[in-house]
């Protein structure tokens, strides 16, 4: 078989879908999902060969609706993979970035990190988050050490959720957000984490954990997770943001 210049682009392109394609759910449930479709089409395959005309009417029935229902279930890594191809450089050089107070912020984090108060805070980027904004108490007010700290307090009845920020405004307190079921979760890790690796697993947003067991700062993008992360590094991610360089600044953590 002679292969053009032509052929042996096209392998390489399918190759490199393939090869970043796993890379992105390797760590998902996407895997053991794509094994069952495996599965399936490896028999359906199997009794077109041997000519089974009952059990082939079912494969071929039940193809007519398995691509939607993929679909359907891969949702959340999908629109991951989609959002990953997004962030090519000539790409993010169009889209403007709202600003956070870096200082605000990262003061917030460290008080609380040192008192072992827990948070969760949620760091609005390109994709919106209104619909878990509204499973929480609507604040709109501007960001600052003070009120984020108060907000997370224990006694405050706000505290029990995530603090959704937008730019310079805390939009909610208080905040619902997925559960994530990855392996990449530890045993030891709580509700906190979880709901920020769900969330990151959803969206492009950069969500920032502190443990009420040990004060360590974790942080978690692009469906993965970064623990014991220092105030230096911290204020690293945070300046990323604002210039729409934080991806290249998480993959160097």
């Amino acid at each position: 078989m002679n292969f053009n210049a032509k052929d042996i682009f096209d392998i390489l392109l399918v190759t490199l879908v393939v090869y970043y394609g796993y890379r992105l759910i390797r760590q998902s449930r996407a895997v053991p999902i794509l094994g069952g479709v495996a599965l399936f089409l490896a028999l359906s395959v199997l009794s077109h060969r041997v000519q089974l005309e009952t059990l082939s009417w079912l494969f071929d029935s039940i193809s007519a609706y398995f691509v939607i229902a993929i679909i359907l279930v891969l949702q959340p890594e999908l629109r991951r993979l989609f959002y990953q191809i997004g962030q090519a450089r000539w790409y993010r050089t169009f889209i403007r970035v709202q600003q956070i107070p870096v200082d605000e912020i990262g003061g917030a984090v460290k008080q609380m990190s040192d008192a072992k108060c827990g948070a969760l805070i949620v760091l609005v980027n390109k994709v919106g988050l209104k619909q878990f904004a509204e499973s929480g108490v609507q604040i709109a007010g501007s960001v600052s050490k003070e009120l984020l700290v108060s907000i997370f307090y224990g006694k405050n009845p706000l505290h029990d959720g995530a603090v959704i920020i937008e730019g310079g405004l805390v939009n909610a307190a208080a905040c619902y957000l997925p559960m994530s079921t990855s392996r990449e979760v530890k045993r030891a890790h709580g509700a906190r984490h979880r709901a920020a690796l769900g969330l990151a697993e959803d969206s492009d947003a950069l969500i920032i954990v502190v443990s009420e067991t040990n004060g360590k700062v974790s942080l978690a993008f692009l469906g993965g997770m970064k623990e014991n992360i220092d105030q230096a590094r911290l204020r690293k991610i945070l300046i990323a943001f604002n210039q729409n360089t934080l991806v290249e600044e998480w993959r160097a953590l």
